[in-house]
């Protein structure tokens, strides 16, 4: 879709009722544009740059309008170590319509702090203002990752004391300066979780492979073409038949096994497994857990998921989804953002380090569905407003989303007025997130979360009041 966008404001929004099925309906005054605007104005960018050489930030730059010269706009350039400006400048780069340039910007290479991801963003912007746009307003944008980081940033432990562990026929319990876990020995679950002696936990992590279905996924124009072998009667012709026709809204949970090993007084391992069975009873989801807790407080989860049995094309996602205290509302994270973004839709959004609440993290569509996705993750906090809460990370990018009304409740409602706030708030951490899709043709194949094995590891670390 390419749109002439010079027709819209500065703002990010225009004259437009929506875009497919997954829009407001109309453009709300009080509210940012909507999300997709942002992806839309960035596939149809015309200023575009490929990074040639990294050591000396070496550009290869190429002017995709058919009339202008490119020295209409001034090019602003910055340096960013984790989402944080380092260096910055502007240069004039002259370049004729539909015309390709090597450029090389004066930004200096730092000396690499190990963990730190490094980026040059480009931004090119409006040097007068016009009846459009007012003066530097950008008309595009390119981040390039620089290969100069070692690893991903790894969490920090906090230096406590040493565990100390209580253990009944029913509860496992694991002690330490600051924090306390509790584990159901029968079901074989995280069942709570105390920082600074306060309850952060109201379920504990569980497989989660489903989401409130999008309005592209209830509507029959994608229903030839998303793989709907599995159907029965009963469940519509819409793309989510399949889904609903296997029950991968009501998984059921079989506990295995629950075994713990302590070496020493400074950390414990716990390992639990389940089988997660397919309403239908002819599939299921084989688990595998273990749980390591160090005396900082700091718990690593290894979490392996095994498809089994009859199972649907694809899968609307695969993670854990936890219920959290309705106080760690103040969401801060590294990843794509601020708005949100899909696996499909995810190149209009630049990644740094944002924040919001949980109740601003809400797109009110007209048809509830599953919203505020933030794709590739390194890390995520929620915290109350004192500061103290949990911060999440993996061993690779992940999405996450926060919402304040139950999965079941999204799914359900037809209209906005049936979502009802829930007492928790509902975390789902995604190691694979099917995309939004297309009306008429689905979700592409390259962005379908396919039913096979998955190993993920999850760090949670808690964040107490006397840290940073």
């Amino acid at each position: 879709l390419w749109l002439d966008f010079e027709n819209i404001k500065e703002d990010g929004t225009f004259f437009s009722y929506g875009i497919g099925a997954r829009t407001y309906g109309a453009i709300w005054p009080d509210r940012q544009p909507q999300p997709e605007m942002w992806q839309i104005k960035k596939s149809a960018q015309p200023v575009t740059a490929v990074l040639v050489q990294d050591e000396d930030c070496t550009v290869e730059i190429s002017n995709r309008y058919l009339f202008t010269n490119l020295d209409r706009f001034e090019t602003y350039w910055q340096l960013e170590s984790d989402g944080e400006a380092i260096d910055s400048g502007t240069m004039k780069i002259s370049l004729e319509p539909g015309a390709r340039r090597i450029v090389r910007f004066p930004a200096k290479k730092p000396m690499i702090i190990p963990g730190k991801e490094y980026r040059l963003l480009l931004s090119f912007r409006t040097r007068e203002k016009s009846i459009w746009a007012d003066k530097g307003f950008e008309i595009a944008w390119n981040q390039l990752d620089l290969p100069w980081h070692a690893s991903l940033p790894a969490a920090a432990n906090y230096t406590g004391g040493e565990l100390s562990v209580e253990e009944s026929t029913d509860l496992l319990a694991v002690n330490g300066t600051g924090f306390k876990y509790v584990f159901n020995k029968k079901e074989g679950v995280l069942s709570s979780a105390s920082i600074n002696g306060k309850e952060i936990l109201v379920k504990g992590p569980a497989l989660n492979v489903w989401r409130a279905p999008l309005a592209n996924e209830t509507d029959e124009w994608g229903y030839g073409v998303s793989n709907t072998c599995h159907r029965k009667q009963g469940f519509g012709h819409v793309p989510a038949s399949e889904w609903y026709s296997a029950g991968l809204n009501k998984l059921t949970r079989q506990p295995a096994y629950f075994r713990v090993e302590m070496p020493d007084n400074s950390s414990i391992s716990i390992k639990t497994g389940d089988i997660m069975i397919l309403a239908t009873g002819e599939g299921a989801f084989i688990e595998h857990y273990q749980y390591r807790i160090d005396s900082g407080g700091e718990m690593v989860i290894w979490h392996e998921v095994i498809p089994d049995g009859d199972m649907p094309a694809w899968l609307p996602r695969v993670g854990l989804e936890w219920n959290l205290s309705q106080s760690l509302d103040n969401v801060t994270w590294y990843g794509r953002g601020p708005q949100e973004n899909y696996p499909d839709r995810k190149s209009g959004y630049r990644t740094g380090v944002y924040n919001m609440t949980a109740e601003k993290m809400y797109e009110p569509y007209l048809i509830p569905q599953d919203y505020g996705l933030r794709c590739d993750d390194r890390w995520v906090r929620l915290v109350d407003d004192s500061g103290s809460g949990v911060e999440f990370s993996g061993d690779r990018l992940f999405n996450f989303s926060v919402h304040q009304f139950t999965t079941d409740n999204l799914t359900r409602a037809l209209y906005p007025f049936q979502l009802q706030k829930s007492d928790f708030i509902v975390f789902d951490l995604d190691y694979a997130t099917s995309g939004v899709g297309c009306t008429a043709l689905s979700v592409f194949p390259q962005y379908q979360v396919m039913p096979v094995r998955y190993v993920f590891t999850v760090r949670l670390r808690p964040v107490f009041l006397q840290l940073p």
